[in-house]
């Protein structure tokens, strides 16, 4: 029995459908909570394609969209596509909703504005309880047949304060990658008790997900050596202001993340995370990069006692991770090297956790 509650996800790849039965099953046996396909046209197979796959070959784990948008597909669609899956996979959905990456600034587009991201929400989960909504100018409600009406939990990618307000007022979580200093963590706090209490809420009662990689390797200065334990490109996302970075310092971060609105730069290239470290020590904010890292890097006893620390000391124990071998890239892996990378991550190091 453990000290702690602890809900974990290890996001698999989902570069063809073939590898939803086979990869996100392994997460589920591996004892994952949480499953699911990015919500981007020009680099994933369809994301309702792979979680209708998955919620017919999986029995528990939840199916989380990671994540969709409201550019690219209308609230009636996005309400109708969970209406489905809620009939494959009654009780385990979960929906993952941002503003919108590399969904849009591959094709051209801009992501949408927060206040245009909360009206979208909010009209998913009506339209899912069988409510009237308005949108674009024009009301109506759901004529779906046989249709049983449900609640939606609905979870925002957070990146950034102004995105994590509108968060904690409108949805029923967040998915939180802000920094990991101390001063990161009690400003994400913060902003959820000031949304929550606006608006007459609860702050316990707001579901928070923490993200960031896991990077397994012989020990912690391996791993730093090669990724820096979280994803630097939400620093230049919309506007820099409020996320901590100095003014001296935001000319050279906008260097770092240069490259990063490219698929091929950003997805495709092989060691780009090394690459990325590498940039950084070139730019000489490599130690301001790492003091804002979560750090869950290194061996297996590394890791493990890196994820307790933050329980202890923050209560962080829901985590939504992408892991990283040894010299292994995200996105392309071998599907055996994948489901071993989840079995690690489930088999050795969750049995460590407090």
């Amino acid at each position: 029995m453990t000290e702690h509650n602890w809900q974990l996800s290890a996001m698999p790849p989902h570069d063809t459908v073939a590898q939803v039965s086979k990869i996100w099953k392994a997460c589920e046996d591996a004892g994952m909570d949480v499953v699911g396909p990015a919500d981007s046209q020009n680099l994933m197979r369809e994301m309702y394609v792979c979680m209708t796959v998955a919620a017919m070959t999986t029995s528990k784990i939840k199916l989380m969209s990671y994540a969709t948008n409201p550019v690219t597909r209308h609230p009636t669609v996005t309400a109708g596509g969970f209406v489905a899956l809620n009939e494959l996979a009654p009780g385990r959905l979960m929906m993952g909703v941002a503003t919108g990456d590399s969904a849009l600034w591959s094709m051209g587009r801009k992501p949408a504005k927060i206040q245009d991201l909360r009206d979208y929400l909010v009209a998913v989960k009506a339209l899912c309880q069988g409510e009237e909504i308005t949108w674009d100018g024009n009301t109506f409600r759901p004529r779906w047949a046989y249709f049983e009406p449900f609640d939606l939990p609905t979870y925002v990618m957070c990146s950034g304060p102004k995105i994590l307000r509108m968060a904690a007022e409108a949805a029923d979580g967040a998915v939180v990658h802000m920094g990991f200093s101390d001063d990161d963590l009690v400003n994400v706090r913060k902003i959820i008790e000031d949304g929550r209490r606006a608006v007459g809420k609860d702050p316990d009662t707001f579901d928070v997900w923490w993200n960031a990689p896991v990077v397994f390797d012989e020990n912690y200065e391996a791993a730093a050596a090669r990724n820096f334990g979280w994803m630097p490109q939400w620093l230049t996302m919309g506007t820099m202001q409020g996320k901590g970075i100095p003014d001296d310092l935001k000319e050279k971060v906008r260097l770092l993340n240069t490259d990063n609105h490219s698929l091929d730069s950003a997805y495709r290239v092989e060691d780009r995370e090394k690459m990325m470290v590498e940039r950084s020590k070139e730019l000489g904010i490599y130690d301001w990069m790492m003091s804002r890292s979560a750090r869950l890097m290194g061996s297996v006893d590394d890791i493990a006692g890196r994820f307790n620390e933050l329980a202890r000391g923050h209560g962080m124990t829901q985590w939504i991770t992408f892991l990283y071998g040894q010299g292994n890239d995200i996105v392309i892996k071998d599907d055996d090297e994948a489901i071993a990378l989840i079995n690690k991550f489930g088999h050795e190091v969750k049995p460590k956790l407090d």
